[in-house]
């Protein structure tokens, strides 16, 4: 009796050898995959968009790290409203359109923001630090002094 039988393909050809159809498949899904892409990614072509973030925490302040790249920071707004704070801009992309074709235009354009609400309202710009350098945003939060965590470890003792 040959076992091989028994599998649901033959290993030694390829899936599509036994299921025609799958290699069409694999086209559509690919055709979709593009479209939506092209249509609907945050980075399509002018559109809006939200950058990508870190957000970490020490016990004297918290950091966000947004990444910006092919942005000037005078495109760059960092306000705090209530303890909201949020990051938005323009991103423009300048062409020189000559006697050039484009073929593929993959580059975006368009606004962006990211907003985060701050776990403390009684902070002020004066808590706030933001510089920016190559592409990301660096954001220090001073906590307020009666947040800092002034925990202190307590011993336990055996019986």
């Amino acid at each position: 009796m040959n076992l091989r039988k028994l599998l649901p393909h033959d290993w030694n050809k390829s899936i599509t050898d036994h299921f025609p159809l799958s290699s069409l498949q694999k086209e559509m899904d690919k055709l979709f995959d593009d479209f939506s892409k092209r249509f609907y990614s945050p980075l399509s072509s002018s559109t809006s968009f939200f950058p990508s973030v870190d957000v970490s925490e020490t016990d004297k302040e918290i950091k966000i790290a947004a990444e910006l790249p092919g942005i000037d920071e005078k495109d760059i707004e960092l306000t705090l409203d209530n303890g909201l704070l949020t990051i938005k801009g323009k991103k423009e992309i300048v062409r020189e359109e000559k006697e050039e074709s484009y073929h593929i235009i993959e580059r975006s354009k368009g606004n962006f923001f990211r907003s985060f609400q701050l776990p403390y309202n009684s902070i002020t710009d004066k808590d706030l630090e933001a510089k920016f350098k190559k592409g990301v945003l660096n954001i220090i939060i001073k906590k307020p002094k009666e947040q800092i965590n002034n925990s202190k470890k307590i011993a336990i003792k055996a019986e």
